[in-house]
């Protein structure tokens, strides 16, 4: 067998495996027998394969995260049932009044209710679910060790655990307008000061709590930040995309991954928005990634603006971190996504040929025009500092722009001179670098073309209808 009917073979099973789901089936199987122990492991799993499979969710996270509507929403994407917290909670304290008043100071303070008495609630439900073979999403459980271990007790293993975040300034607002509207209601004063001291306290527990879930499912998880969402469906249509995908047996996906490779002054990011647009998948800017981490004011967002203001060279510990972070993000995994502003080293091109199967991008696409049109675009580029958008002179996005913003255009250091020189020399590596790999998913341009015809080039390139 010669190497390119080996890369064949290789490439039908593997395409035989993620078609069927094979290794998902094998790895929850494996799963089964190291909780359940069963004593004779054959009949097991011959009866476990003729026995209806059954999908059980969990999904928690941060006070503010919103667990309770996204899980509703998404139970009714999909057709299960949602246990709800909340309404059990609800029940249990119009049945058993010996509970209600421990259940009901928690409540108020946004506090964790005892172990026990939510174990003992829950117990029924759970098992209803199980004997009648339904597939159902746990809402906001469990939220510590003790739950956890209860459910791993019962040889509940979830299909699928996510957990929800949102900042710490979200969640502690929450936390404080649930506190004061739980005393309102009760004729409670509570001075503000009372109010900020009992949601800092809430906060440390849900903190520590959430910790802890992470380091019992190491591994299994998917943590999804909601705050990069504007509405709370965009979460549920994720989470449904997310979930139908992982179940679905009889057909596979492979959602574009595309590599942009673009050089200097040329508008990486319309023809990435605009491929984005045509496909629904996600994009992915390193220099964006790089921006969120210095929002956040912290020591890595002091060493990224230094080496930004320096030379422009990001140490590759951060950009690898982020870059990896976010492709293995639910968006990008799902549906697909095109990076730009990568890579820009010998190294980075080093890390793309070495990226895990299911990261490695489908598509490597390397616009390569010669030094004269990179000058040319670098003499038309014009910055606007209000918005930190680019355009060139004469281009269709300039032609729309009004008398004031034209105005306020500069150009930019970096787009002249020295600056420019050694930008451009390091593309030259980067493109005969590309140009000397055997890659058989590489689609060159030169640059002539205009953005549109790049961005209908690379959808007819992966076989979709770029009118859908």
């Amino acid at each position: 067998m010669d190497r390119v009917q080996k890369l064949e073979y290789e490439k039908s099973m593997g395409d035989y495996f993620h078609t069927h789901k094979v290794y998902d089936l094998i790895e929850r199987l494996f799963e089964e027998l190291i909780v359940y122990k069963p004593e004779n492991p054959i009949d097991y799993l011959i009866a476990r394969l003729q026995r209806k499979t059954t999908k059980r969710i969990f999904i928690t996270g941060t006070p503010g995260a919103k667990v309770d509507n996204i899980c509703l929403s998404l139970a009714n994407n999909l057709g299960y049932r949602c246990i709800n917290m909340v309404q059990l909670i609800d029940n249990e304290l119009s049945n058993e009044p010996e509970k209600a008043e421990a259940i009901k100071k928690n409540l108020m303070e946004c506090r964790y209710i005892d172990d026990g008495i939510i174990i003992d609630i829950l117990r029924k439900q759970l098992i209803k679910c199980e004997e009648e073979n339904i597939s159902y999403i746990l809402e906001d459980f469990p939220r510590n060790r003790v739950q956890a271990t209860f459910l791993q007790s019962l040889g509940f293993l979830p299909d699928d655990i996510i957990l929800l975040k949102t900042s710490k300034e979200n969640s502690l607002e929450s936390i404080e307008e649930k506190i004061r509207n739980n005393f309102e209601n009760e004729n409670i004063e509570k001075t503000e000061e009372e109010i900020k001291h009992l949601s800092n306290i809430s906060y440390d527990e849900s903190k520590n709590n959430l910790a802890c879930l992470k380091d019992i499912f190491k591994g299994f998880y998917q943590e999804i930040d909601v705050d990069q969402f504007e509405q709370e469906f965009e979460i549920s249509d994720i989470l449904t995309n997310l979930l139908k995908y992982k179940i679905r047996t009889n057909e596979a996906r492979n959602p574009p991954r595309i590599m942009l490779i673009v050089p200097p002054c040329f508008n990486k990011n319309k023809i990435g928005s605009g491929i984005c647009s045509k496909l629904k998948i996600a994009h992915v800017d390193v220099m964006d990634l790089l921006k969120r981490e210095i929002d956040k004011k912290n020591e890595n967002s002091k060493n990224i603006l230094e080496a930004l203001d320096t030379n422009g060279v990001v140490d590759n510990k951060y950009v690898l971190k982020f870059l990896e972070e976010r492709l293995y993000s639910a968006d990008c995994m799902i549906n697909g996504w095109v990076i730009t502003g990568f890579p820009k080293s010998e190294l980075q091109i080093n890390y793309m040929d070495q990226m895990k199967s299911e990261i490695r991008p489908n598509l490597i696409v390397l616009i390569d025009p010669d030094e004269r049109k990179i000058e040319e675009n670098a003499d038309k580029k014009r910055y606007d500092p209000l918005t930190g958008i680019s355009y060139i002179e004469g281009s269709e996005e300039y032609v729309k722009l009004g008398e004031e913003e034209i105005k306020r255009l500069i150009k930019r250091k970096q787009d002249e001179g020295e600056v420019l020189k050694n930008r451009i020399d390091n593309w030259k590596i980067i493109a005969e670098s590309i140009n000397k790999r055997d890659y058989q998913n590489l689609l060159k341009f030169t640059g002539d073309e205009t953005e549109n015809q790049i961005i209908e080039a690379i959808i007819d390139k992966l076989g979709f209808n770029s009118e859908n």
